[in-house]
């Protein structure tokens, strides 16, 4: 397998083939991909710092999943189940 570091350079010059996008993708190097990231996220957008108030309406609580993600989710027709209509 070739080496995190090189494809990391590689990176900056062409773009990677399957292979190596894996190779990092299965990688433990996280400071090096990460001082990679970085790299490429100040080239794109620079070094301003901004923040968004973020607004997720919840316009049901039902949920089929089953997950264990959280506790927020009710059943089909539990009775604090809900789901809200567009006017709400």
């Amino acid at each position: 397998m070739q080496d995190i570091k090189d494809i990391l350079e590689k990176s900056q010059r062409e773009p990677l083939t399957i292979e190596e996008g894996e190779a990092l993708f299965s990688s433990f190097d996280l400071l090096s991909l990460g001082i990679a990231a970085d790299g490429f996220r100040k080239d794109a957008a620079g070094d301003p710092v901004t923040f968004v108030i973020d607004r997720n309406i919840n316009y049901t609580n039902v949920c089929a999943s089953g997950c264990k993600f959280c506790a927020f989710y009710r059943n089909k027709g539990a009775e604090d189940a809900y789901v809200l209509s567009i006017e709400e």
